[in-house]
């Protein structure tokens, strides 16, 4: 079952909202709750099927006293196709294609493993939160999970960051010592991000680590035994940092014991359109706006590339949701977020355009057939005046 909020602009006149009814009544899709203010009519709805809802709206785009009509679908419960149920650590992980599925088997598969995991990804993607979902769905969940951005810690202070230090080791130090990053994600999981931006000597000590089993702070002569598990994020290609000597071998192939890699959002196009309704619904919320987005808003979001992924697209929601001005968000807006239009390619087509496309050429195959409007009607689940009307406005002979 799908729930639908419909936003449609008319002409005021009597009856207005009586003809809308029917339209929706023809399509078999069921009311909810209706607001109708001048000019407009707020309607939330649901339907058992998705050829429903461009049913409807192919219905009511042609109607010249509707001036526009857009609708966003809400929530897809269990009457619909169930997706594989997953484990409640890796919900937040929104998707729908197999490829992310498949990753998320693989995931759960290694989630208590003790080996190191490498996650690759372009930038966005969401590495970290995969590598959170494995760390709470393992027996290490009980324990500190410690994420690091290689990249953002000065070559100077990562010794000492990731292993502490010993009172008085250098100037500045802190008279009790400190602790580094591998004692504190003891028992735990220490998730390396930007792995590719660690210094060559930094790598050397990590993999003692990784041999080992111990740190020894700087400054400090004792070996202190840690029982850590490394996540690896990185959007390098690490063969080739490999070869010119910018990432040790004999670290390469200790990390790369257990690989998983998140597809672009570019590969995942049905994921684009369940994390826009995710996001709608999530800042929605937080902002405590009722906003829906323009079919039109919709789909240039969602034939968009994305190179930044997951973390693009949601920034881009957040900032469309908060620079509104009315709760509709049209593809005009779209030019404050500096979002390129989508590129059509020579076979592609609007969705109306192809909605209309496919019914105009249902309705002539039946024609031909020799089968009557009526008969039609009821196979479109419309009313007859309503095949009369889009025989007429296809420029179609007549039929009895």
């Amino acid at each position: 079952m799908v729930t639908i909020r419909w936003d449609i602009k008319t002409i005021d006149r009597l009856s207005m909202v009586e003809d809308v009814l029917k339209e929706f009544s023809c399509c078999d899709i069921n009311i909810i709750s209706m607001k109708v203010t001048p000019g407009r009519i707020l309607i939330k709805s649901w339907c058992r099927q998705l050829q429903d809802i461009s049913c409807v709206q192919s219905c009511l785009s042609q109607r010249a006293d509707i001036i526009n009509v857009a609708y966003l679908c809400e929530e897809i419960s269990e009457l619909s196709t169930p997706e594989p149920e997953r484990p409640r650590y890796f919900s937040d992980i929104i998707c729908s294609s197999q490829s992310m599925h498949a990753l998320i088997e693989k995931a759960i598969k290694i989630a208590d493993s003790k080996y190191t995991v490498l996650i690759r990804g372009d930038t966005g993607t969401g590495k970290e939160l995969l590598a959170r979902a494995i760390h709470n769905s393992g027996q290490r969940r009980f324990y500190p999970f410690i994420p690091v951005n290689c990249s953002a810690l000065p070559e100077s202070l990562m010794e000492s960051e990731f292993f502490g230090y010993e009172k008085g080791a250098f100037s500045g130090a802190d008279c009790k010592g400190k602790k580094g990053l591998f004692e504190m994600a003891d028992k735990g999981t220490l998730f390396l991000d930007e792995f590719g931006e660690m210094s060559l000597g930094l790598q050397a000590k990590l993999l003692r680590v990784l041999q080992d089993g111990g740190i020894r702070r700087v400054g400090g002569a004792q070996i202190i035994p840690v029982n850590v598990r490394i996540i690896v994020a990185t959007n390098a290609n690490l063969e080739d940092m490999v070869e010119q000597r910018l990432l040790r071998a004999d670290l390469y192939y200790r990390i790369n014991v257990l690989s998983l890699t998140i597809p672009p959002l570019r590969e995942r196009p049905q994921d684009i359109s369940l994390l826009i309704r995710h996001f709608v619904q999530k800042y929605a919320k937080e902002f405590q706006r009722r906003i829906i987005l323009d079919k039109a808003c919709f789909d240039a979001l969602h034939h968009h590339s994305w190179p930044g992924n997951v973390r693009e697209l949601e920034n881009t929601i957040i900032r469309l949701m908060l620079m509104a001005e009315s709760d509709v968000i049209t593809p005009e807006e779209l030019g404050m977020v500096n979002l390129p239009a989508a590129e059509q390619g020579p076979t592609e087509r609007p969705f109306k355009e192809q909605v209309l496309y496919a019914e105009r050429q249902l309705i002539e195959q039946m024609m031909e057939e020799n089968v009557s409007s009526r008969h039609i009607a009821k196979a479109l689940g419309v009313s007859h005046t309503t095949v009369l009307n889009k025989i007429r406005s296809y420029q179609l002979e007549s039929v009895s």
